[in-house]
């Protein structure tokens, strides 16, 4: 028999429309986070293809509505960037004379 503390929250071979690297297909509930969407807060790790916080490594799930839980954690609002001044365009000189 299957540990309950080890038991994924959602059983990896279940139609849960969760995407195949949800913390959740691998980790009990008490082992991973919720957050509301994706954020640098909780980037993802090319090296493993997972999504970790960034403080203390934990894995985070991006999509609660797919794993039916509510975030915990959510993410700050975007903020768009100024907009930056144009750069004044340059007159090009000649350097040749007209006749």
């Amino acid at each position: 028999m299957h540990d309950a503390a080890q038991t994924p929250f959602i059983a990896p071979d279940s139609d849960y429309p969760c995407c195949w690297f949800c913390p959740a297909l691998r980790f009990p509930r008490t082992g991973f986070l919720v957050a509301d969407r994706p954020s640098r807060h909780w980037p993802f790790d090319a090296a493993d293809g997972f999504r970790y916080t960034v403080d203390d490594r934990v894995p985070v799930c991006v999509h609660p509505g797919r794993v039916g839980l509510e975030p915990e954690r959510t993410a700050p609002p975007f903020v768009e960037a100024p907009p930056t001044e144009p750069e004044p365009t340059r007159r090009c000189r000649r350097w040749w004379r007209r006749d």
